[in-house]
Order: C-alpha cells, then sequence, then structure tokens
C-alpha cells in the first residue's frame, strides 16, 4: 500500500504508481488531502479501481473493498459493524458478479434475511448494499420493498426513578448516572470526558470511545458535526465537575469503559428491579427538556442529534402518558 509524506505545508502526499512510460521511466499519480490517512486511501483507492474493473467484481468482493478502502474515513465502530454484516447476511449473494446484480435478486436476498433479522437491522444491511454499489455500479438503480420498520418503544423513567438510581449508585458511580440524566450525554461521551473540556461552567463534548476492531477501545470524534457541542453545566452537576488537585488536563474524569457503564447500570437495575437500559437516562434528560417547552431545534443542539426524529419520538410518548391521564379523569368522571 502506498505511503504518503507529509508536505512543508502541513498536508498529505502518497504517490501511486503508475506503470511506465516509452522511455521506460517509472510514472506516479499524486494525491494530496489533509490527513495522512486520507491521502492513502485516495492512492490506494486509484491503484484498485485501476488494477481491476468495477463490473469485475464480484458482490461480496465489492463490499470487502468498500470497507477496506473507507476505512480511513469510517469510524472504528462502523467498520466493527460493517464487517460483521458482510460475514453474516452476504453469503447467499457474495459470489454474483456486480454486473449481474438485479433488483429481483436483492429482493429474494433481503425476503431469506428478513426471516430472522428485524425490519431494523435489515435497513442496515441493505444500506451497506447500497453504498457498496453507489462506488462500484453507480449506474445500477434497484427498485426492492424492505419490510416495514416498526416504530421503536422507548422507556422513560420517572424523576422518582432517576433518583432513586442516584441515591442508590456507589460513590464512584453516581457521577456517571447525574451526568447521564442531567445533561444528557452518551455513555461513551462520558467515558472520553477529561479534564480539559471543563471549562469554566461548561463542558465541551467532543469525542467519544467506541470498541474498534479486534475489541480495542478508539477514541474518535462524534460521527455527525451536531456531536460537537458545549453545555452550560447544571448546578446538580458541578460537585461531580471539581477538578482534584494535581489533575492532568488529560485526565479521564470517569475512568470507566463504555461497556463497564452499560454493566454497572444493569447490576443496579437488577438490584432496584427496574427494567430500564443506560440509554433510557438520555431519553429521560429529553423528555425533561420537550415538557419544559424548549424548542426542537435547542433540544436537538443539546441533544448533539441531526435530526429532530428522537425528539418527536419522546414528545410523542410524553403525549401518550397525558392522554392515558385524560382517559382516567373521563373514565372516573363517568363512573
Amino acid at each position: 500500500m502506498p505511503t504518503a509524506k507529509r508536505l512543508p505545508s502541513g498536508s498529505w502526499n502518497c504517490l501511486a504508481y503508475a506503470g511506465k512510460d516509452a522511455t521506460g521511466k517509472r510514472k506516479y499519480e499524486s494525491f494530496t488531502a489533509p490527513t495522512k490517512k486520507e491521502a492513502e486511501f485516495l492512492a490506494a483507492q486509484w491503484q484498485m479501481q485501476r488494477s481491476i474493473r468495477p463490473e469485475d467484481y464480484s458482490l461480496g468482493d465489492a463490499v470487502d473493498a468498500y470497507i477496506k478502502y473507507n476505512t480511513g474515513v469510517l469510524s472504528p465502530s462502523s467498520i466493527v459493524k460493517y464487517k460483521s454484516m458482510r460475514r453474516n447476511y452476504f453469503g447467499t449473494i457474495e459470489s454474483t458478479p456486480l454486473r449481474r446484480v438485479t433488483s429481483d435478486l436483492v429482493q429474494g436476498w433481503i425476503s431469506g434475511l428478513a426471516i430472522n433479522l428485524s425490519p431494523k437491522s435489515v435497513s442496515c444491511v441493505y444500506s451497506l448494499l447500497l453504498s457498496t454499489l453507489s462506488q462500484y455500479a453507480p449506474d445500477l438503480r434497484l427498485h426492492v420493498r424492505l419490510p416495514r420498520l416498526v416504530p421503536h418503544e422507548i422507556t422513560i423513567p420517572t424523576p422518582d426513578e432517576v433518583a432513586l438510581m442516584i441515591d442508590s449508585a456507589s460513590d464512584d458511580y453516581r457521577p456517571v448516572l447525574v451526568i447521564a440524566s442531567s445533561m444528557g450525554l452518551r455513555r461513551a461521551e462520558i467515558s472520553a470526558l477529561t479534564w480539559a473540556d471543563v471549562r469554566g461552567d461548561t463542558l465541551r463534548i467532543n469525542k467519544a470511545y467506541t470498541k474498534g476492531p479486534n475489541g480495542v477501545l478508539v477514541l474518535h470524534a462524534p460521527k455527525t458535526n451536531a456531536g460537537i457541542r458545549s453545555l452550560s453545566i447544571p448546578p446538580s452537576v458541578h460537585p461531580y465537575l471539581i477538578r482534584p488537585d494535581g489533575a492532568e488536563d488529560s485526565a479521564r474524569i470517569i475512568p470507566l469503559t463504555p461497556d463497564a457503564i452499560t454493566r454497572r447500570f444493569e447490576r443496579l437495575m437488577a438490584a432496584l428491579k427496574l427494567p430500564y437500559h443506560f440509554h433510557c437516562l438520555r431519553h429521560y434528560y429529553d423528555s425533561v427538556l420537550c415538557s419544559l417547552g424548549v424548542p426542537d431545534k435547542y433540544i436537538m443542539s443539546r441533544m448533539g442529534h441531526a435530526t429532530p426524529n428522537m425528539t418527536r419520538q419522546v414528545y410523542q410518548h410524553i403525549m401518550q402518558m397525558k392522554d392515558d391521564q385524560i382517559t382516567c379523569t373521563i373514565n372516573e368522571y363517568f363512573k
């Protein structure tokens, strides 16, 4: 694989071997990008596309190539997920040449997946196929039908239940619950917080931990720009963000991995006999903002959402709860 070199400008340049000219002199294609990975990705992609025509790929080879040559621009968790999908769900169509991929072939494959997978999982696998085809067979247009997505039922703890969780937690775990329920951070964001992120009365969120290939924990930027945000620290959180004497800027505030945060929450829920998972604390924060009448735009900004879909789902949940209360009032009157 070509290796990039740093230029005096700070950019990275990678040369890809392009054969020899009429005099026998070696030729190279030059690729420049802001980062080393991007430059090497562009050079490797060019070499791969030059050595074999995309239409000669099998579908399985195309998916493998898509994952390999997009490694520099995909998040570590996406790479792990895509490799798992490729390994588990493309077996029946992997040997099909790209030039023979048809809507009927893909529809039959989707129908087979739908027997054992949820509609959401089928949609995710199909998205990987579409991303691959857009890169290696951009002129191919598929007309298929996916299984209907079933609305996801979210669960939101009550204020009393959240207070019980916080009161019942151990001293070293209580900050996790307070930050999650009072600021809406994801577990991967909480795990990645350092003391440099605390800036007076503001907390900066600009990174997260995920599990990369071979289970190695990888620090990376949020998937979307919406995930980068600065939040005012509520009074309830302030006591847990007081920097210890001598703590370095790079020291983590919560020295727990995302998986450890989840496991400890599951043990706490089992002890309290409550039915929630850790992400429900994020739904709880979202529901508080909805109940306070905060506009969607500001909720999205605080939550780090790129779209208002989840906030609308939480709002619908709140409205259903209010509808249930109104129904009880009406039925009580007409007893």
